[in-house]
């Protein structure tokens, strides 16, 4: 009842999205900060506060992605692999990967490759994490989101493919499954727009998921993240001078992590507003609209598109997840 209650005065933030600056995007920031503040988000997705977190946060991510997974009608019968663009570090993809493919074995159902990708690869904790399970690799080239490379497209991207062939390039004739791990709202509009256009173009399926959204809790969630810090840094990097150094001596990264946090919520889109990114790119409105338990499924032409909001923090903050798939032949008519 109480989640409930909280629920129904957890209010969207009025005056749309805003798309400011975060300083982990600043390319004056020193990297040594910068790949402070990837540790520290790497921390917050895979490990569990006690009492106010059931699991960690990439467990219930995984756990999305896996029931999303299951649900592609050929996930079985031909290869998928999964592609995860604006990679960074790694952050919780590896673990992610991990925790999908040990539920697919549990179901005897064969494990799905992972790949990380980013504009700027990060080759050496790349390959760290890549050494530790067969089913993660890499894209050693950038990637842009709005135009991968040919290794990174789906098997069934119309077009001539003997060209790039003839040049070199090769792909694993796979269908793509394009993941966006707490890294959609990065993008500005119009970067929006060519990321989803290449999405619905190149691949199978994508999954774009959240740590935040727009709402009231999630923003006050991301004021509190301050004092959260001070009092978990010290367990989570207790072996770690700079980054100590950088909590406690000079409250740097707190102060990065409670902005950029409050950023990425006001940066963060609705389902809706994705939605009207895709109808752009389609240049169509008409589709199905339904509720299917706690998510929203929409079909906009080929395409069919689940959103749906889960609870990794209690009482305030929710997870999005916003699924879509292309349909059969047989289901677009």
């Amino acid at each position: 009842m109480f989640t409930r209650f909280v629920e129904a005065v957890n209010f969207e933030i009025p005056g749309g999205r805003w798309q400011l600056f975060e300083f982990c995007d600043l390319w004056i920031l020193p990297d040594a900060i910068k790949h402070c503040c990837q540790n520290t988000l790497t921390a917050q997705w895979t490990k569990r506060l006690p009492i106010i977190q059931k699991q960690p946060p990439a467990q219930l991510a995984a756990n999305a992605i896996l029931d999303a997974l299951n649900n592609i009608e050929d996930i079985d019968v031909v290869d998928w692999t999964v592609i995860d663009f604006c990679s960074g570090a790694g952050g919780p993809v590896p673990l992610i990967e991990s925790l999908v493919n040990n539920g697919r074995k549990t179901t005897t159902r064969h494990p799905i490759p992972f790949r990380l990708s980013d504009i700027h690869p990060n080759l050496d904790a790349w390959m760290d994490h890549a050494t530790r399970s067969e089913n993660l690799s890499f894209i050693p080239q950038p990637v842009d989101a709005s135009w991968p490379p040919f290794s990174a497209i789906s098997t069934t991207t119309p077009g001539d493919k003997t060209v790039p062939a003839k040049a070199g390039l090769k792909t694993d004739g796979s269908k793509v499954c394009r993941l966006f791990c707490l890294a959609f709202h990065h993008f500005d509009d119009d970067t929006a727009e060519r990321v989803i256009k290449s999405t619905l173009e190149a691949s199978d399926a994508f999954a774009i998921i959240e740590l935040q959204d727009r709402r009231i809790g999630s923003v006050l969630l991301m004021i509190l993240e301050f004092w959260l810090l001070l009092f978990v840094t010290i367990f989570w990097f207790w072996h770690n001078s700079p980054h100590l150094l950088l909590t406690y001596a000079l409250p740097v990264l707190p102060a990065i992590h409670s902005w950029d946090g409050f950023v990425s919520c006001l940066r963060t889109r609705t389902f809706k507003e994705t939605i009207r990114i895709v109808e752009a790119v389609q240049g169509r409105r008409e589709g199905d609209h339904a509720l299917k338990g706690n998510a929203v499924v929409v079909r906009r032409g080929e395409w069919m598109f689940t959103h749906e909001r889960r609870l990794h923090t209690w009482p305030i903050g929710y997870m999005e997840v916003t699924f879509g798939k292309k349909l059969g032949s047989h289901q677009c008519n």
